[in-house]
């Protein structure tokens, strides 16, 4: 590859991707007069050579060291210096590349400017520290000076630091990275602050109030009170989660006053009235049995591994004020169980009652986690085609259907993804010889999978209209299509309800998170007004509750009625009319619905979907009590009499495929298996 380098105007420069060697001596870059080893950029005319890292060196860059103007890339140092170009952060003479400041006559050489070790702090929020100078870092385990002090800690300098290149100025990485804002259990009524220095109004010496020493570098402070921390007080080891570092507990003698006076304990957030435990480090006030409670653990009804305890939750940048189990809010003044992937938060008490126990696991030794998942995939590939940079799998092979299936973006009829047997919109994957279609959201689920509420790992299965429907174990819908499946519980999830199976959800049809409750209860629904025993969704901060059914509700739908799709409105814009344009019956403005906006077309969600929305009527089926296949029916209006029981069928029935025959039974799944 042949370039025009600005270095080198006379000649181009080719690329060569080996090491040279010319007149038996190694070439030297004349960008950065280091030996060249590896890719280089070479003048076939004369003797000129840049490594390919030098000649791709950006012609302008800005550096906080110097951040009124930019630095530009100069080939040679400029003329006018009469006694050399020296680098104004290394002191050493620059020869070659220089990046330079022209009004300001400001240079650094190429290493100085991209050097690892002098990049320079990030963090706007550590600059109040020394705000007349920029600090460049020092990844040196050791810095090479004695006597080099921290100004945050008053500690000598050892291992990664900061420095001020134009002062006696020096930080601790550590030290760089404080918190700002902190709060501690020896001062619950504020906040405390991080301070460089002393407030301007501040007189006398600056003390403090835990070990009484005075403060000589860096402070956390309450403007409110007074109340000094330094950061040895503010940040023992036994907060600071140092491996190893415990804390140290006492019980507090019998004469002292507290012995007889209540407290609330800084571990659990409880009430105590008997003698406390202190921390000597931390001056941690706790309750003598929580003193060995684990510092992590796992629950049984929530997803991911294992949550931590805290005693400071707002420095875990949690937004989460309620508790995972009790669905109480929580104080963040004291500790809690706190998960860091999902910002789950729990009482410590109530982690306790429904953690799992040590020798809990499934039948092959595993530990019970929702979020362990085997690797299996449920397809392999056909074939990819190339779309820019963009690799789109065209065609696979799924392990729940016999033939090939092609994505495609079309379709002719309003079918149904036989996954999850909800409305397919595209693009989607096809059997181009027969009926049977899943989306790219169904192709993608894992076969294998772990349930908080189930110990035994969970198969996907496909359950084809052929076959009996499956009552799934949370919802008790019956369904079609994929299911995850427990063989020995003989327990089935449809995957809808196990999608929703988390600890909280965010729901466009309210406005604050909804939290799955802990134990069924007889609540109210606020989606479609029925009340039930079963697991609900509710909110802890009004009187929100969502069932299942109406908690995996499909955004959209068909319906022969209206040719557009029909979305799911949980608020009617309309206050003139409430009449379904289906059924043509009146219907509740205050649960949901499904409107067509366009159309101004509203219905009631049955009437949408039917009253098994996520089965696939037809099928044959056979009863040994009659000598004809049986398909799968809703009846809704010709309510034929059973010819077992002799009550009117007005739900999923079997009627005879015959067309000189009237049989028709209830479809109940508990009595056919008796048939």
């Amino acid at each position: 590859m042949e370039v025009e380098h600005f270095s080198h105007p006379v000649h181009p420069l080719i690329l060569i991707n080996q090491v040279l060697e010319y007149s038996g001596e190694l070439v030297i870059c004349s960008g950065c007069d280091e030996p060249i080893w590896g890719p280089c950029y070479s003048c076939t005319s004369c003797y000129f050579f840049l490594h390919k890292t030098c000649a791709e060196l950006p012609r302008e860059i800005k550096r906080h060291i110097h951040f009124k103007h930019p630095l530009h890339l100069l080939a040679k140092p400029p003329s006018h210096y009469i006694l050399g170009c020296i680098c104004d952060l290394c002191k050493k003479t620059c020869e070659s590349f220089v990046y330079h400041c022209s009004v300001c006559k400001f240079d650094l050489h190429i290493k100085c400017a991209f050097q690892q070790c002098f990049f320079e702090v990030d963090s706007q929020a550590h600059q109040f520290a020394h705000i007349d100078h920029s600090l460049i870092s020092n990844e040196e385990q050791e810095f090479h000076v004695e006597g080099v002090m921290c100004s945050g800690c008053d500690e000598p300098i050892s291992g990664p630091s900061y420095r001020c290149t134009s002062c006696n100025f020096f930080l601790h990485k550590k030290c760089t990275e404080l918190p700002q804002e902190i709060k501690r259990c020896l001062h619950p009524q504020h906040p405390l602050h991080l301070l460089a220095k002393p407030p301007a109004h501040h007189t006398g010496k600056w003390m403090c109030d835990l070990c009484n020493k005075t403060c000589k570098s860096f402070v956390y402070r309450c403007s409110f009170c007074n109340f000094y921390l330094d950061i040895k007080c503010a940040l023992p080891p036994c907060l600071s989660e140092v491996e190893g570092q415990e804390h140290q507990f006492i019980c507090l003698p019998k004469s002292l006053p507290l012995k007889i006076v209540s407290f609330t304990c800084n571990a659990c957030g409880t009430d105590g009235d008997d003698s406390p435990f202190v921390c000597t480090m931390c001056q941690l006030i706790v309750h003598k049995t929580c003193i060995s409670f684990p510092r992590s653990i796992k629950l049984r009804i929530h997803q991911h591994p294992r949550i931590i305890h805290t005693y400071h939750l707002q420095q875990c940048n949690s937004r989460n004020k309620y508790c995972g189990i009790c669905r109480d809010g929580v104080d963040t003044n004291y500790g809690v169980y706190y998960c860091q992937d999902c910002d789950f938060v729990a009482h410590v008490n109530c982690g306790i009652q429904y953690r799992l126990s040590n020798t809990e696991s499934d039948g092959d030794g595993r530990s019970i986690t929702m979020n362990d998942e085997f690797k299996e995939s449920s397809f392999d590939i056909v074939r990819e085609i190339k779309h820019g940079d963009e690799r789109i799998i065209a065609e696979i092979k799924h392990f729940s259907h016999q033939h090939n299936l092609i994505l495609i973006d079309e379709f002719n009829n309003d079918p149904k993804c036989d996954g999850c047997m909800l409305p397919i919109f595209t693009p989607f994957y096809s059997c181009t010889e027969c009926n049977f279609f899943l989306d790219k959201a169904c192709i993608g689920l894992p076969r294998k999978k772990y349930w908080q509420y189930d110990r035994h790992p969970l198969i996907l299965i496909l359950n084809t209209w052929e076959e009996d429907p499956f009552q799934c174990a949370i919802c008790e819908q019956y369904c079609h299509g994929f299911s995850y499946n427990c063989d020995r519980c003989h327990s089935f999830l449809d995957v809808r309800c196990f999608k929703s199976t988390k600890d909280s959800i965010e729901h466009g049809g309210h406005e604050h998170p909804l939290y799955l409750a802990v134990e069924s209860e007889n609540r109210h629904c606020s989606g479609c007004g029925v009340s039930g025993e079963s697991q609900t969704f509710r909110c802890v901060v009004c009187d929100f509750n969502l069932d299942f059914k109406c908690a995996t509700l499909p955004d959209k739908a068909r319906h022969r009625y209206d040719e557009h799709p029909l979305f799911l409105t949980y608020i009617d814009p309309n206050d003139y009319q409430y009449v379904c344009q289906i059924c043509e019956k009146e219907r509740d403005p205050k649960l949901w619905f499904y409107r067509c906006e366009e159309c101004d077309f509203d219905a009631h969600r049955e009437c949408v979907l039917g009253k098994n929305p996520f089965i696939k009527l037809g099928g044959s089926y056979t009863v040994d009590i009659h000598p004809h296949p049986l398909a799968l029916v809703e009846k809704t209006d010709d309510y034929t009499a059973c010819h077992t029981c002799g009550e009117p069928c007005d739900d999923l029935a079997l009627e005879c495929t015959h067309y000189k025959c009237n049989f028709i039974i209830h479809y109940k799944r508990e009595k056919r298996a008796m048939l």
